[in-house]
């Protein structure tokens, strides 16, 4: 006897709940239409408050705040700091003459000058202590001697009337490279002559010497003197400095241009009538200083400028360079940079 079933399959697929009302419910809804989903208790909950400029804004903000100061204390002192590097390792200043295309023979320089032997002028370890001197300092040139107040000659001349004259001693191993250096180190290579001051080529050519009585003239001193109406004696002077300008030397410091009393009358001598006549030969690619010789005894500030304006208040002029000696060059040297438009060499 075959079983009876409570069900069949005659209506499978069939619903036979009751019919579906609405719409199918998506749980995305709230989120799809920004908000007014099928949630119809969204808006009865309690929502958290948020704050205009809360903890997370707060931070932001402080960060932006800690590095913007920190980025204009890094410029404020990295301006300061290349302000001074610039102030003690820039080229001489000039004097705005008005015209831009200047020769440098016009230029009115300003030099604060460190002399050095020749002897360091070997583009080697001796440069590189005077360079890094000149840095530490604050000096904007180095100025060396060409030729000496006894005569001798302090590079590698080529000059046959040095080698005459044999007048060169403890020359400089490399003038040329040395003077290349400094130049890459925005420091200016000045060139040093004593003039007419000469024990060498003054014995070594009797018709280029002054003499007096048939004799060499000797000052109290011992010190022999050049003719300066001598067309020798100017060449030589002149063959120096051209040799000095090959190596890239422009700035000259011309010494010892006037005879001493006793023996200056009848003698074209001083540097106006010396630098006239290079400059006739070199025109405007040379520069010329005149050297005056200023020693300083005064070791405080009040004693230095008392002693200074002493020694030096009739001397003036664009031209004119004081070569300085003193006690304590540090205070000096405090003391001449303050000054404006003074030239000065000073060895320390």
């Amino acid at each position: 006897m075959k079983k009876k079933r409570f069900y069949n399959n005659k209506k499978r697929n069939e619903k036979w709940t009751e019919p579906q009302r609405g719409r199918k419910i998506d749980f995305a809804d709230k989120y799809i239409n920004a908000g007014s989903g099928s949630d119809k208790y969204d808006k009865k909950r309690k929502k958290e408050r948020k704050l205009f400029f809360g903890p997370e804004k707060r931070r932001t903000a402080a960060k932006i705040l800690i590095t913007a100061v920190g980025c204009f204390l890094i410029m404020s002192i990295g301006y300061t700091v290349m302000d001074l590097y610039m102030e003690r390792n820039s080229m001489p200043l000039t004097q705005d003459t008005g015209d831009s295309t200047a020769d440098i023979s016009d230029v009115s320089l300003h030099l604060k000058s460190m002399r050095a032997e020749s002897l360091v002028m070997d583009s080697g370890v001796m440069l590189d202590a005077v360079i890094d001197d000149v840095t530490d300092s604050g000096y904007t040139s180095v100025t060396f001697d060409l030729k000496r107040d006894d005569g001798t000659i302090g590079y590698d001349s080529g000059l046959a009337t040095v080698d005459v004259y044999g007048a060169e001693s403890s020359a400089a191993a490399d003038m040329s490279g040395s003077v290349s250096t400094l130049l890459a180190n925005d420091i200016l290579p000045v060139g040093r002559i004593s003039c007419y001051k000469d024990n060498i080529a003054a014995a070594g050519d009797l018709t280029a010497g002054i003499k007096m009585d048939g004799e060499l003239y000797t000052d109290s001193d011992g010190n022999s003197y050049l003719n300066p109406d001598s067309a020798t004696v100017y060449n030589y002077i002149k063959g120096i400095i051209e040799e000095a300008a090959g190596f890239g030397i422009t700035v000259f410091v011309l010494d010892n241009c006037e005879l001493p009393e006793d023996i200056a009358e009848g003698y074209n001598d001083g540097f106006d009538a010396l630098a006239n006549k290079l400059y006739n030969d070199f025109g405007s690619e040379i520069k010329l200083l005149k050297s005056v010789n200023v020693s300083v005894d005064g070791e405080d500030d009040e004693a230095i400028q008392s002693e200074w304006q002493e020694k030096t208040a009739d001397i003036s002029g664009k031209d004119v360079i004081f070569n300085v000696s003193a006690k304590d060059t540090k205070a000096v040297k405090a003391f001449l940079d303050r000054q404006e438009n003074i030239n000065y060499i000073l060895s320390e």
